[in-house]
């Protein structure tokens, strides 16, 4: 009798643990389907360059929309920023967390596994993305509605349609555009 109930208590472990084991996986592959853009890593130079474009100081809220390893989080971290990245593969989100540590900025920067459609904006001085045309496209509303007058949007490689970026520089064959979101009624 005791050997039938310690294996019957072993088997609803096994049972538990293949619950959890495919509800994690579930979560993940959900994730995994709402996500829009491919990961593409923007080389060092180019990051440093769009840091450098918005301006970034201490004192800023930097929001990094698809983060990938964390590379932008950490560079405008390093320049005093508060830096937050957003995305939604979650072994990008482990590797980033991962980096962040490794380059000891774990105090002011820190990576959320969301999709970034859903980012509240309003806390952030400075977006940092690169995505595809449509996506920046998608965004541009909620970036006029949700942040404040002042606020900068750099993005890298891809414009927002008609909307005129204040500045864009060209810099190793590559484009970088700055946006400085206008006083309201502008």
């Amino acid at each position: 009798m005791k050997r039938r109930a310690i294996f019957s208590l072993f088997r609803m472990g096994v049972l538990a643990a293949a619950l959890i084991i495919s509800t994690g996986a579930a979560y993940s592959q959900d994730f995994e389907s709402k996500k829009i853009v491919p990961y593409v890593p923007t080389p060092q130079e180019v990051v440093d360059k769009m840091i450098e474009l918005a301006g970034v100081k201490k004192g800023d809220v930097v929001y990094d929309l698809g983060s990938g390893d964390g590379r932008i989080v950490i560079s405008a971290a390093k320049k005093g920023a508060r830096a937050v990245g957003f995305d939604i593969d979650g072994d990008l989100v482990k590797e980033s967390r991962e980096n962040i540590r490794k380059a000891g900025v774990q105090d002011t920067a820190e990576i959320h596994q969301q999709d970034l459609l859903t980012v509240d904006l309003s806390p952030a001085t400075v977006i940092t993305m690169y995505l595809l045309p449509d996506v920046n496209l998608m965004l541009r509303p909620k970036l006029l509605s949700q942040l404040k007058p002042g606020s900068r949007v750099v993005s890298h490689a891809f414009d927002m349609g008609d909307w005129k970026p204040d500045r864009t520089e060209r810099f190793n064959g590559r484009t970088i555009y700055l946006w400085i979101i206008p006083t309201k009624g502008r």
